[in-house]
């Protein structure tokens, strides 16, 4: 794999620019160069033509990305034992509730004591809720997240472990991003005709996750090279890693344990093909034909976390693409749509 070492005054040039943009009155969601998302149709069709019917540019949808669906791949390749992880169903009717804690935290700074009582009364009684709290004990230490992402843009300490109910509810009804994932979920369930499936996952806290030591991965569709989009299609052969960036991609990347840039390399980028392999095996075995067809239509995207021994874990998988809300990381869903 080719290495592109790119200047940190390019990306503190770009990262500032797009800051002056969010702070003006005609706020951009992306930067101009890198980390790029949710982009039109429009931009990245001269890049990157459309095959049809096998391939084109369409937003991808959530359902084969949810957190739920590989949370048995991310708790094996972790490295966690049956009872270090978790997956909690809360209460659809919680959610009104939930809304209304967001919104106070929204206009007040704050969720008052009486609304925050209220909801974790309610969750208390609920079988869900005694689940929680039997797990959420005071003691042991946990990340959470929803189904779609985790709550750690809350400033009530959203990138810390959580270790009571109420921690866990201040994280999610403080979160733009748990927010979003909720909304999200509502409107999918009444345009689907179902229930809302509010799913709380919980991972044993590993204090050695860092995520100056992720990187980003990018898979793109097999459909878009005419592929077929039967099950068959669904190999190692088919699936291939485009490109492979920094997670943290504002900062300067040091490379850790004492390792050559290239030693980093080579580590994480062996350790991405065996990650890959996982996920084609786990797809084939335990996700729905219609989940797998998603997936070759889409493509997909994933986060590992170098170890120390050289190997690297998954993080989580990711949606692909210049329509998908997952970030290009280094990269520009457009600029370097040919990758």
């Amino acid at each position: 794999m080719h290495i592109l070492k790119i200047p940190y005054s390019l990306v503190a040039t770009d990262a500032a620019a797009a800051k002056a943009i969010q702070d003006s009155s005609h706020p951009s969601s992306r930067t101009q160069r890198f980390s790029t998302a949710h982009h039109k149709r429009g931009e990245i069709l001269p890049i990157v033509p459309e095959n049809v019917p096998h391939f084109t540019h369409t937003p991808p949808p959530w359902t084969p990305y949810g957190y739920a669906l590989w949370h048995d791949l991310i708790a094996a390749s972790q490295g966690l034992k049956q009872a270090e992880y978790h997956e909690i169903l809360i209460p659809s009717f919680l959610y009104e509730d939930m809304m209304r804690c967001h919104s106070a935290w929204v206009s007040t700074g704050r969720i008052h004591g009486a609304i925050l009582s209220e909801v974790l009364d309610t969750l208390h009684a609920t079988k869900a809720g005694k689940r929680l709290a039997a797990l959420l004990d005071g003691e042991r230490k946990w990340f959470i997240r929803l189904d779609q992402m985790s709550p750690k843009d809350s400033p009530m300490g959203g990138k810390l472990p959580s270790s009571t109910l109420e921690d866990v509810v201040m994280k999610l009804c403080s979160s733009m991003r748990a927010y979003g994932c909720l909304v999200r979920e509502k409107e999918d369930a009444e345009k689907q005709g179902r229930e809302m499936v509010i799913r709380l996952a919980l991972n044993r806290w590993d204090e050695g996750m860092d995520p100056a030591r992720e990187f980003r991965v990018f898979v793109p569709p097999p459909a878009a090279a005419a592929v077929s989009r039967s099950t068959n299609a669904l190999t190692v052969e088919n699936f291939k890693i485009s490109a492979i960036s920094q997670y943290k991609w504002p900062l300067v990347f040091e490379v850790p344990w004492g390792f050559s840039l290239e030693e980093t390399v080579a580590k994480v980028e062996a350790g991405a093909d065996t990650v890959l392999a996982d996920i084609v095996a786990y797809a084939q075995k335990e996700l729905s034909e219609d989940i797998v067809n998603m997936l070759l239509k889409h493509g997909l995207s994933f986060d590992v976390a170098l170890q120390q021994d050289g190997s690297v874990q998954l993080v989580e998988i990711n949606p692909f693409g210049a329509l998908s809300g997952c970030g290009a990381c280094l990269f520009n869903w457009v600029l370097d749509g040919v990758v």
